[in-house]
């Protein structure tokens, strides 16, 4: 009896320990979320290339439809890094979430799109107030929606907001279940398409400029550093890669986002891949936080952060100093 006590005790020793170090070395590879967007790029051409590979990494890379998703996969700890806009980030740092941004790939002034159907607006976009808008709800969409109903002089609060995921939107319009959508691309392209004559997008200028950028979790950023600068060198080498072989990164594009070329050509020239950790991100985050409270997005007892503390330029400044603007720690 002994004896075969002992032995079950041994072995369930030894499964732990070996579940334990399955667990350790499974963790130790980064699980990143992925945006299925145009703006997550470097990331696929990255993979398609065996960038990340030559740079001794191997990520796990899980699609999600909108850097919002992506990040709560990172906040819920099924991943330890995200690709988001920086209004996720921010609700996300507003909630208290051990994370931190570690960069910028992508910035964007002409991603975002407000779609119509054409008889909503008939006398003009002030037409649009009483309206039913369909946006998705804490992302970009959701800021440049109220952006751009300001700037129309529409108070937000006098239309009827639809909340609805980024990949709802297009068929909702083309059904007529909304009369406008608040959407980036390439689900406005794919609105347009769907809608034919009956929509169109309304023009407005650069009201803002979005960035695209890297999240971690800070337990991932701490005790993963090597690994986490690998991923960071691997998505600046398929940047370098998509500068000198553009022709070749659209068709990458086209199909892992699962668009048409056409598409990706019309849009190409509003991408601007780099990683960079700019003054102007700061900027726009403050900003969208001040905009965040104004509007009851965030309980008003919340105490604006310290944003700057939850953006870590130390790893990009390892591969690409100059890179960096001097008011990052």
């Amino acid at each position: 009896m002994f004896s075969r006590l002992r032995v079950a005790r041994f072995s369930t020793v030894i499964f732990c320990a070996f579940m334990g170090l399955s667990s350790l070395g499974w963790a130790s590879e980064p699980r990143i979320a992925v945006s299925k967007s145009p703006l997550s790029l470097p990331f696929f051409v990255a993979k398609d290339k065996n960038l990340f590979a030559k740079h001794k990494v191997e990520p796990v890379l899980i699609e999600c439809l909108g850097g919002n998703r992506c990040v709560k996969e990172l906040t819920d700890g099924r991943v330890d890094m995200a690709t988001s806009s920086e209004l996720p980030f921010m609700f996300a740092v507003f909630q208290g979430k051990p994370i931190g941004l570690v960069t910028t790939f992508n910035t964007n002034k002409d991603d975002m799109k407000f779609v119509v159907r054409k008889a909503a607006v008939k006398g003009g976009t002030k037409g649009l107030t009483g309206k039913r808008i369909g946006y998705v709800e804490k992302a970009s969409s959701h800021y440049y929606m109220d952006l751009f109903l300001l700037y129309n002089g529409i108070d937000p609060k006098t239309t009827v907001p639809v909340p609805m995921g980024a990949e709802a939107l297009a068929a909702a319009l083309a059904k007529g279940e909304v009369d406008a959508i608040s959407v980036w691309e390439p689900w406005g392209q794919i609105a347009l398409n769907l809608g034919g004559d009956e929509v169109a997008v309304v023009d407005a200028p650069k009201l803002y400029s979005q960035t695209f950028n890297l999240l971690a979790s800070n337990e991932y950023r701490l005790a993963q550093t090597r690994k986490l600068i690998a991923v960071l060198s691997a998505l600046d080498e398929a940047i370098q890669f998509i500068k000198k072989n553009p022709d070749e990164a659209k068709r990458i594009l086209a199909r892992d986002v699962g668009v048409d070329l056409d598409t990706v050509k019309a849009a190409w020239p509003t991408y601007q891949f780099e990683l960079t950790l700019q003054q102007s991100l700061l900027s726009t985050v403050q900003g969208q936080a001040r905009w965040a409270r104004r509007e009851g997005h965030v309980a008003p007892t919340l105490a604006e952060p310290e944003f700057l503390n939850f953006i870590d330029a130390s790893l990009l400044r390892k591969i690409k100093p100059n890179a960096v603007d001097f008011v990052y720690p």
